[in-house]
């Protein structure tokens, strides 16, 4: 508050001034020296003792500066304190297997070679002529209980520093390896059981079956002129009376499971000797120059013309009793695994029927094979064609064959080790045509299964397998071989092909030095001028025309790749 006048106030509360009354003179307090108080407590002032300076006495110095950088470097700056903290390892802990180190010694390269037999003659005591020599005459030394002195002729050669063995002339300099055949090699993958190249010569370290080089078919008698009596009769079953027949044409080819008959024959008394009755079909055996064939009679037709008739009588042989209408339609699924050729035997059970599986093998999972109001012939010639084989019927017998169609691709039709069956001469062809059938040239094939099964990329061998075929489903693709025949036989029936078409007589059966008869799925030879070439047999139709003397030829069909 600022310093000014004060008001006024209450003036009339106000006292004189006057002399003040002394009073309460008796409680002044005189100035005067103080009492000493709690003398007893009094500490006087000394040198102080000194107390724990020893251990714990810090001397005054300059503290660096750290982490100024952040940097870790290794430096003496920090003293060790609290000296008596640390911590002595006693005992030392003990090594762990220092007994099983093994101590390197370097090996003796440039001396002397080391003679055993020298060492041991060394070692051997040899008395001499000095004054101090021994006799032991031939027995050993044996030193009394007691001696004054004895001797030891205790021997311990040294032991010899190892030395390296055939260093001369054995050194080996490493260097980059050649490549040589590029071309033959072969990717690693998983093995697969193969069959291999066929050979003569067992293997030391394989003890399975060895397959044998196929002999080379016989090379047929080349004639000027080629004189054949044929042969020709039909004879009707079980009574084998003989029936007069002509235009006779039998054949077959690589897709059916039958060989199909046709004839003419004169009389009605002969065709009520062949046609059907409540017995079934009737049966006939044809005999031409030896080969013989066992057909029934399915159809006839009679042909009236003034002033003769003709009936005309149609068959096939005993292969047709698997099919419709003879045999009866069957649905089946395998309850266990089961292989192909056990799944075909089980369809000829009790059928009278035989059956020589020859195709790839491979094997059905429960479950995988299913089919539904099928015949026997119709599973058996799904189950050849899933990896790419046929039905090769008998001709006379109740037995079939499951062939490969193509016994080996036609790309190894030229090696040693090609299944040839016959050769076929140009001199014995009276005709011969060709149809040109090119197809793309594909080398590679993707072939699967559909619910069960697996699939496989086949790809044809030094190739890039850039041009595939159309892919492959089958249900029946069930395991890795029967994808792998699959394919290949898909890649075989690409390329530039010719089917030619041949004409030759049939020799008879007996005739070791003619062609004989040619079946389909099977390779044959034909040694032309311009160059030897292989084909193989789609079909074959033989005829017999004419009455007596008759003309018998077959027609075959070979599929070329050029």
């Amino acid at each position: 508050m600022p310093w000014n006048a004060l008001l006024a106030s209450d003036l009339q509360a106000r006292a004189g001034w006057g002399q003040a009354i002394a009073q309460q003179i008796r409680s002044r307090a005189e100035w005067g020296a103080v009492p000493a108080l709690d003398a007893a407590c009094l500490h006087g002032w000394g040198a102080a003792a000194p107390a724990t300076a020893a251990p714990w006495g810090m001397p005054w110095g300059w503290v660096p500066v750290c982490d100024m950088g952040l940097r870790g470097s290794w430096g003496n700056r920090l003293r060790p304190l609290d000296v008596r903290l640390r911590l002595i390892y006693n005992p030392k802990p003990a090594a762990k297997d220092a007994f099983v180190r093994g101590r390197a010694r370097r090996s003796n390269e440039h001396g002397p070679r080391f003679d055993a037999a020298a060492a041991v003659e060394a070692s051997l005591y040899v008395p001499g002529s000095s004054a101090l020599s021994f006799s032991f005459s031939g027995q050993r030394y044996t030193p009394p209980s007691s001696p004054l002195v004895f001797f030891d002729f205790r021997y311990e050669p040294e032991r010899p520093p190892i030395q390296p063995t055939d260093t001369g002339g054995q050194a080996l300099r490493w260097e980059s390896a050649r490549r040589l055949n590029q071309r033959a090699w072969l990717p690693w993958g998983k093995a697969r059981v193969l069959d291999g190249r066929l050979t003569e010569l067992p293997y030391v370290d394989y003890p399975g079956p060895v397959k044998p080089l196929p002999e080379p078919p016989p090379d047929p008698t080349i004639l000027d002129t080629y004189m054949i009596a044929n042969t020709v009769n039909l004879v009707a079953l079980p009574s084998r009376t003989p029936i007069e027949a002509k235009n006779i044409k039998i054949g077959l080819d690589a897709d059916s499971f039958s060989w199909s008959f046709s004839a003419d024959i004169f009389t009605r008394a002969a065709l009520e000797l062949v046609q059907p009755d409540a017995g079934g079909a009737g049966e006939l055996e044809l005999d031409i120059n030896g080969w013989k064939w066992v057909v029934l009679v399915e159809r006839y037709s009679r042909k009236l013309q003034f002033p003769t008739e003709a009936y005309t009588i149609t068959g096939a042989t005993r292969g047709q009793l698997l099919a419709a209408p003879y045999a009866p339609l069957r649905s089946a699924l395998n309850s266990a695994p089961i292989n192909a050729a056990q799944a075909a035997e089980g369809e000829l059970q009790f059928t009278g029927f035989t059956l020589d599986w020859q195709a790839t093998d491979w094997t059905f999972p429960a479950g995988s094979l299913s089919y539904q109001s099928q015949t026997a012939i119709q599973v058996i010639a799904r189950l050849a064609e899933t990896v790419g084989a046929v039905v090769l019927p008998s001709r006379d017998s109740d037995h079939i064959d499951i062939v490969p169609r193509y016994p080996a691709p036609p790309w190894e039709w030229g090696q040693v080790d090609a299944p040839i069956e016959r050769i076929i001469p140009p001199a014995m062809m009276t005709d011969l045509g060709g149809e040109w059938t090119p197809q793309p040239a594909w080398n590679a094939c993707y072939t699967s299964g559909t619910s069960v099964g697996c699939s496989m990329l086949v790809r044809r061998a030094g190739t890039a397998g850039d041009n595939p075929t159309p892919d492959v489903f089958d249900d029946w693709l069930t395991d890795q071989p029967a994808n792998q025949a699959r394919g290949t036989h898909e890649l075989s029936k690409g390329g530039n092909i010719e089917i030619v078409s041949v004409t030759i007589p049939l020799f008879p059966f007996s005739d070791d030095h003619g062609v004989g008869l040619i079946l389909p799925a099977h390779l044959y030879r034909v040694p032309e001028e311009a160059g030897p070439w292989v084909g193989l047999c789609l079909g074959v139709d033989i005829s017999a025309e004419g009455t007596g003397a008759v003309r018998v030829r077959q027609q075959i069909k070979l599929e070329r790749h050029h």
